[in-house]
């Protein structure tokens, strides 16, 4: 029994050493992406590719996946985090309804914005009732509703990212005038390049979850 005992006391101080890491990667990577865009990188004229941005959102996607496949501590770390709060935490999405504010005084195309902005608001929307089912229901986890909540989440990053990128005026007759380079300014560049990171990332463990309660 004392042998148990001092198990489990090693297993959690060292999921709160790992847990502690991990804020102190979170909290590193925000303070480099806020001093990034204060410097105006994620600033690209229309005319160019916003690969900085684009970066911005694959390197921490990129760099979690590669983790979860090297790091079993950080993999049964991911797997330990709480699916409902993972879940109530994407109802923030329906702040991207922001897009639809900036599309109404002219700064954003249509193009863009009502996919982006409606799709997140969606996700948003449902994110609270997904959490309630699973609070009430664990084993709502592995139903196909909560399945496909979490992947047209993940296709709704896709769906923002190809019309944002298609939008920004390098296509000729896509938009005129206005294009989504203003994405790439502050306030509006915190999304791509610190929210929609953590979304897909609760996401992907949320789904890692899935298949290993399935397994």
């Amino acid at each position: 029994m004392t042998q148990a005992v001092l198990h489990e006391t090693s297993k959690s101080l060292g999921s709160n050493r790992a847990g502690i890491w991990l804020a102190g990667v979170l909290t590193t990577w925000v303070a480099i992406v806020l001093a990034l865009a204060m410097g105006g990188t994620f600033d690209v004229p229309a005319n160019e590719p916003a690969l900085p941005t684009l970066l911005a959102i694959a390197v921490p996607v990129g760099l979690f996946v590669v983790a979860m496949g090297l790091s079993p501590r950080l993999r049964e770390l991911a797997l330990s985090l709480d699916p409902v709060l993972a879940t109530e935490f994407q109802a923030w999405r329906i702040l991207g309804g922001i897009f639809l504010a900036v599309y109404a005084f002219g700064h954003l195309p249509g193009f863009f914005a009502w996919p982006a902005g409606l799709g997140d608001m969606a996700v948003g929307v449902a994110a609270p009732f997904m959490a309630w089912q699973l609070r009430r229901n664990p084993e709502f986890l592995t139903s196909a509703r909560f399945r496909w909540f979490n992947y047209l989440g993940l296709t709704d990053f896709v769906i923002a990212l190809a019309t944002g990128i298609a939008a920004r005026g390098q296509i000729a007759g896509l938009v005129d005038q206005v294009t989504t380079a203003p994405i790439g300014q502050l306030p509006l560049v915190l999304i791509p390049t610190i929210a929609v990171p953590i979304f897909i990332v609760l996401h992907l463990i949320v789904l890692m979850q899935i298949a290993s309660t399935r397994r």
